[in-house]
């Protein structure tokens, strides 16, 4: 992930650290609607498949209803992303400078510790995100009626106070332990392999499929987490996260654990591969 500066040294070029905000926010404009039929999937009772989401989203909001909670996205890539991309790329900086060496266990680790930075800075970005993004699937009288991502920390703020804007933070760090641990480390590692091993060159293709591949490792180790995050962050206050979690396995047993895996394998293919393309190609400008 990290393009040669040409001149004797041959030292990787260092990048600004909100690069790879830039490129997520690029990629969640286009991808945003998946990403909200998959929450939708995750919360709403009964429970629909995603094709049937999507209808229902249309029928009740239009087309441009899919683009529901968009600012929430963005804010969210603005906080989570620019930390996870910063954070990665700086351990890997000094790990290089420092003359460490640990391989791809090393590689692991950097992405689960930006990973649970990222976390915790986006944990109230995240939140709102949800919870815009499932109002249309809940009772009108239940819904929170969030104008924009903005409007909706400063009512968190004022209504239900500043705890509550890191409501659910324990599983959005959890996830993106697991998320970038496995995502940002299998990105380099089968980037690395790809060229090495199987003469791949470093272009658009081989960002493609690298990140496919990589995304398909993490949303996979993900999905438990991110069906308890969802419906965490969605519910009203008062509910604990225990009960949601306990009340899920009862009602439904294991199988919950993967709700939504192929609404969030599709939105996260093509954001995954989306973002690191719009990285590769940012890296080449700044």
């Amino acid at each position: 992930m990290e393009t040669a500066v040409a001149g004797p040294s041959k030292l990787p070029k260092e990048h600004p650290l909100w690069l790879g905000g830039a490129a997520a926010s690029m990629a969640v404009v286009i991808t945003h609607p998946i990403d909200q039929t998959k929450i939708r999937t995750q919360v709403q009772r009964p429970q629909q498949n995603m094709i049937a989401t999507v209808k229902n989203t249309v029928r009740s909001s239009g087309v441009l209803g899919l683009w529901t909670g968009l600012s929430g996205s963005l804010l969210r890539q603005a906080t989570y992303s620019t930390m996870r991309f910063g954070a990665y790329n700086y351990l890997k900086d000094r790990d290089r400078k420092m003359g460490k060496k640990g391989g791809k266990l090393r590689l692991v680790a950097n992405g689960a510790l930006a990973g649970a930075l990222a976390g915790l800075v986006g944990s109230p970005a995240e939140l709102v995100m949800v919870r815009i993004s499932s109002d249309g699937v809940k009772p009108p009288e239940s819904r929170y009626n969030y104008k924009n991502a903005l409007q909706g920390l400063y009512r968190i703020y004022k209504d239900e106070g500043p705890r509550t804007m890191f409501k659910g933070m324990g599983a959005t760090v959890a996830r993106s332990v697991v998320m970038n641990g496995s995502q940002l480390s299998c990105y380099d590692m089968i980037k690395q392999q790809l060229i090495t091993r199987f003469n791949f060159t470093d272009t658009v293709p081989t960002h493609l499929l690298t990140s496919i591949l990589g995304g398909t490792i993490a949303v996979t180790a993900c999905a438990p987490i991110d069906v308890f995050k969802s419906r965490i962050q969605s519910a009203p206050a008062g509910v604990t996260a225990m009960s949601i979690i306990t009340k899920s396995l009862r009602r439904e047993g294991l199988r919950v654990l993967f709700r939504g895996w192929l609404p969030a394998w599709l939105r996260m293919s093509p954001t995954t591969m989306l973002t690191f393309t719009f990285f590769e190609q940012l890296k080449k400008v700044f």
